[in-house]
């Protein structure tokens, strides 16, 4: 929020409609820029200029650029599909297969959106030289393409999860098959 705000000073609508533009992928809610701008201003980050345009105030744009160059935190090793894998029964499989499938398309169909994104920007970029471009859209079109890689990965693992799901579904059913015609045997021989 700071970063969009030291961009360009705006309204609280502005800052929502860009956040909402610049980071898709993230689906923000709605009210997610006016609780940060609450936030920020409560915490001296930024300040009203009028009567709703908001700037950053110098502690607020030492706060950006120290965020900027602080390493980023390690990634969430455990989302919620990784809980419900760790913790299913065999009987749950089908269910939990159909469930990262709908995600593989999920992510399919964000790829597809960024793809568009990418060439719509490389149909543009014919149009004018890189060298011509200010410096947010060259930075948005290395995010673009982190994001692009970034769902691809996704794709890959949630296929390569799906097979392996649907391999342990067809051995629990042997399994089970199996253990059915034990059952059956010694029910034979018991009577």
């Amino acid at each position: 929020m700071l970063g969009l705000i030291i961009e360009q000073p705006d309204r609280g609508f502005g800052v929502e409609r860009r956040l909402g533009e610049r980071f898709s992928s993230a689906r923000f809610s709605y009210s997610t820029a006016y609780n940060a701008l609450y936030r920020l201003e409560k915490d001296g980050l930024v300040r009203l200029v009028d009567e709703d345009t908001y700037e950053v105030t110098p502690e607020g744009s030492q706060r950006f650029r120290a965020w900027l160059r602080a390493p980023t935190s390690m990634p969430v090793l455990r989302e919620e599909l990784h809980a419900k894998i760790a913790l299913c029964e065999p009987r749950d499989l089908p269910r939990l297969i159909d469930v990262v499938h709908t995600e593989e398309l999920a992510c399919i169909s964000e790829l597809d959106g960024i793809r568009e994104r990418v060439l719509a920007e490389q149909r543009e970029a014919t149009v004018r030289a890189t060298v011509d471009e200010d410096w947010t859209r060259l930075m948005d079109r290395g995010v673009v393409h982190g994001e692009a890689a970034f769902w691809g990965g996704r794709i890959a693992q949630l296929g390569q999860l799906r097979n392996y799901l649907e391999e342990l579904r067809d051995e629990a059913e042997r399994r089970a098959l199996r253990e059915h015609r034990r059952e059956d045997g010694r029910a034979r021989r018991a009577g």
